[in-house]
């Protein structure tokens, strides 16, 4: 939890010269105290005395180590505001070393809201006071058309198209939509023999204040009579990198073969890795600092057939939150629970780490448990069957984890609704009304039309 929210200090438009040491005195007591490690109710507030405010805060202001720890404890939507507070601070804040000194502490934190595509809404904010945190806003790019391709630990993978009346086209850019900073990364060296099969971002600000971009190349097979192919021939693959350090793209190892169906179009970057599901036994995940890829093994149908390992109806969700990566199982709409797996940081397998009830939501918000016979009343037989619960209409946009192992949430869209669900304490919440009409329609969400949104201060 952030110093401000702690302590109950909260940042505030700085009207006068008074109230500004009296902010400041607050903060600089609490992180004096808390630095040497005293607990929330040993911290005591700084006196009351203008004269002792004005002393502590001259003192902050005039000591550069204690002011930067300090505002190492800010909130980020506090430090940008807090630009404006002067011009040191505004230094301060701006300073590249600065900011990675804060990406870095807030590496796994959790998102603020979400971009959420397909849909009536263009952002979720998770901030329950919803003043305290604007639409993040992308018009800033000022460009005719907008896809986001990864969501990184506070920067966007995106691809732009432009029009003029001179030239049009696409362009990929790396972005922030926090500072409004972006750059475009060129493309790579493609050729008439190979064609983009996947553009991923992996950025680690705990290791690096540079980001790289993986690109997956296929080299398409030239056959010169189809006739005289005998029997189907895997495409090979290559990898490039682009790291904004040396601003170049470079290969990585040779051309490799992938399982079939390899989705390298929706690759989840976790602790230095991105990953790529495949409907296959075995899925494919790539090392970034070592540049070696390696596979991971999918969990198997527990129960029915022998065939089949993956389909967007079992696995409805694959991502990452606070350094967790994550694979939902859904065996049917018509099954009330599903599992959340998480998978072992060794990559050795999947492991069963939350149980959803759906009745339990149901209970709650009762519109998530379906009926045919309330979508087509004219073809209803009144038997049975009818009468009961038949399939839960839901689509699963993200799972948001905390600092604690109870601190989980299982974002969904239902009829009429955005809402949460807390697998661990059987608690649901509304987040947003939701204004499609059709059921179907909430039944329809890809987890990879979500991206989080971390703010940051990385600089590009």
């Amino acid at each position: 939890m952030c110093m401000a929210a702690k302590c109950g200090v909260h940042y505030m438009a700085v009207k006068s010269i008074s109230s500004f040491y009296h902010f400041l005195s607050q903060a600089f007591t609490f992180t004096h105290q808390t630095l040497r490690g005293h607990t929330l109710r040993e911290i005591k507030m700084a006196d009351n005395n203008s004269a002792n405010q004005t002393s502590s805060a001259e003192m902050v202001e005039s000591n550069q180590d204690l002011l930067t720890q300090i505002l190492l404890h800010f909130p980020v939507k506090s430090l940008l505001k807090s630009r404006c507070v002067s011009k040191r601070w505004l230094s301060l804040i701006s300073d590249p070393q600065f900011a990675a000194k804060i990406s870095h502490l807030n590496v796994n934190l959790g998102p603020s809201g979400l971009y959420f595509y397909g849909s009536p809404f263009g952002f979720l904010n998770f901030d329950t006071n919803h003043n305290m945190l604007k639409v993040p806003s992308l018009s800033f790019l000022n460009v005719t058309g907008i896809e986001i391709l990864q969501s990184c630990n506070g920067l966007l993978l995106l691809l732009c198209s432009f029009s003029s009346d001179n030239d049009s086209g696409f362009i990929y850019c790396v972005c922030n939509p926090t500072t409004k900073n972006f750059v475009t990364v060129p493309l790579p060296n493609a050729t008439a023999n190979r064609s983009i099969a996947g553009f991923n971002l992996a950025f680690d600000p705990s290791k690096s204040t540079h980001y790289k971009v993986i690109c997956v190349l296929m080299n398409n097979m030239q056959y010169p009579n189809l006739n005289e192919i005998e029997h189907l021939v895997s495409p090979t693959y290559q990898i490039e990198i682009f790291s904004s350090e040396n601003k170049a793209w470079t290969d990585s190892g040779g051309p490799f073969e992938a399982p079939h169906y390899t989705d390298f179009e929706h690759g989840v970057f976790c602790n230095g890795a991105i990953h790529w599901l495949s409907p296959t036994d075995v899925s494919l995940y790539f090392d970034v600092e070592t540049e070696s890829l390696k596979t991971m093994a999918m969990p198997r149908i527990q129960t029915g057939g022998t065939s089949g390992y993956w389909s967007s109806q079992r696995f409805p969700y694959f991502g990452q939150c606070a350094g967790y990566l994550h694979l939902i199982e859904v065996d049917s709409i018509s099954k009330p629970r599903f599992h959340i797996l998480e998978m072992k940081p060794d990559h050795s397998h999947w492991c069963v780490k939350y149980r959803v009830n759906l009745n339990n939501v149901a209970s709650e918000f009762p519109e998530i448990a379906r009926r045919y016979m309330d979508e087509f009343p004219t073809l209803a037989l009144n038997n049975v069957e009818e009468i009961e619960v038949q399939y839960y209409a839901y689509s699963i946009l993200s799972v948001v984890r905390g600092e604690k192992d109870e601190d989980v949430e299982v974002v969904m869209v239902i009829p009429g609704k955005i809402i949460s669900h807390n697998p661990r304490l059987n608690t649901s919440k509304l987040l947003s009304s939701w204004r499609a009409s059709n059921v179907y329609d909430c039944m329809q969400y890809k987890w990879y039309n979500v991206f989080h949104y971390v703010e940051s201060l990385a600089t590009l």
